[in-house]
């Protein structure tokens, strides 16, 4: 029992399911982003399978993602997100939104 409880305590830093793999390749890129917004295609092309759904699970994690007006590679005007600073730790917030909302992909 005590080997069970230590995997399952260091499988909390690790997303267990494609949804959560999603929310933090998602969170890492809004974080990442230096141009203020990245487009909804850019996440996809970055691996996020289902961009909208993993903002708006941060969303609801706590985050502050503003929707906002941008440029695609071709000049078009596209919609984009961009990630407010956090003033707490992400692994706290994201802990929060998985106690809170359980564990759905």
């Amino acid at each position: 029992m005590g080997d069970r409880a230590a995997a399952a305590g260091t499988d909390q830093t690790q997303p267990r399911s494609v949804g959560d793999r999603n929310v933090a390749r998602a969170l890492a890129l809004l974080e990442g982003d230096q141009a203020g917004a990245i487009t909804i295609a850019a996440l996809r092309e970055r691996g996020v399978k289902a961009p909208a759904q993993a903002v708006y699970t941060l969303q609801l994690a706590g985050y502050g993602i503003d929707r906002v007006s941008c440029e695609d590679p071709d000049g078009r005007r596209t919609l984009g997100y961009r990630l407010h600073r956090p003033s707490e730790p992400v692994s706290d917030r994201l802990a929060g939104s998985r106690e809170a909302g359980g564990e759905e992909a």
